[in-house]
């Protein structure tokens, strides 16, 4: 099994899975971080500049290592999905989605007949044709679909969205869901804990992992008791910037005063 497949049988396990956000999109950037032991990269297309056209030229670096890459589209868009998984990455994370027609949609997409719409045309993914048939019968099985929770709406429809066969991760975004609420993000409110509590209990409901995004380490123990399995946490931009201040700091803690 490779790690691609491995990854999305994990996630259906209810195993743990680490991954870094991955913005910068570039070869270089891609292979660098495909070393930083996580299990996945989250590329992202929604407030990243990485349209699925660029998709293609990353993944050989990412691939160089083994390490799978999901995808986040701008929008729930059949062409922004279809481009990303025609291009060969393991799965998608479609944003904002707010009940279950939309949910389905994405599913749709990401989905070959009879399970959902895509269309068939897997260029890269399938080597270029050469694994052609294989690609086409198992990709159903081997694409890892993440849906994300991020608004009020969505937690009122959130029963309906997690009941849809073939969602594999339902993934809160916290800032989001407060911004919704009309609640301060980055604090914490009993009225987000709650909703996020509702969310993680129709995932449990209907079998599917919980996803979250770990913005300060403190959070991760709270996370980890509600069922929080998918997890994302640092960014490619804050490793240079953070890496950068560190050696500029540690360099000029051992200048020598001018006398």
């Amino acid at each position: 099994m490779n790690k691609e497949s491995n990854l999305v049988s994990r996630i259906r396990a209810g195993e743990t899975v680490i991954g870094s956000w991955f913005t910068v999109p570039h070869p270089m950037v891609a292979e660098t971080l495909a070393q930083g032991g996580f299990d996945f990269l989250l590329l992202d297309g929604e407030h990243a500049p990485v349209p699925p056209d660029a998709v293609s030229n990353l993944l050989p670096s990412t691939e160089l290592h083994g390490c799978p890459v999901i995808y986040r589209p701008r929008t729930n868009s059949v062409d922004l999905i279809r481009g990303a998984l025609d291009a060969g990455v393991t799965g998608v994370m479609v944003p904002m989605i707010e009940n279950a027609a939309q949910a389905k949609a994405a599913l749709d997409a990401t989905k070959y007949p009879p399970l959902g719409r895509r269309g068939i045309g897997p260029w890269r993914a399938s080597n270029y044709y050469d694994n052609y048939l294989d690609y086409v019968a198992t990709a159903n099985e081997r694409t890892c679909v993440v849906l994300q929770i991020e608004s009020k709406a969505a937690v009122d429809a959130i029963d309906a969205i997690a009941a849809l066969p073939g969602v594999d991760v339902l993934y809160v975004g916290p800032a989001d869901m407060a911004g919704s609420m009309g609640l301060k993000p980055g604090e914490r409110h009993a009225e987000l804990t709650a909703a996020i509590r509702r969310v993680a209990e129709a995932a449990k409901k209907h079998g599917k992992a919980m996803g979250i995004d770990v913005t300060s380490l403190d959070f991760f123990a709270a996370y980890q008791e509600m069922g929080f399995t998918y997890f994302t946490y640092g960014i490619d931009t804050s490793y240079l910037m953070d890496g950068a201040r560190a050696a500029s700091q540690a360099l000029r803690a051992h200048l020598k005063p001018k006398r």
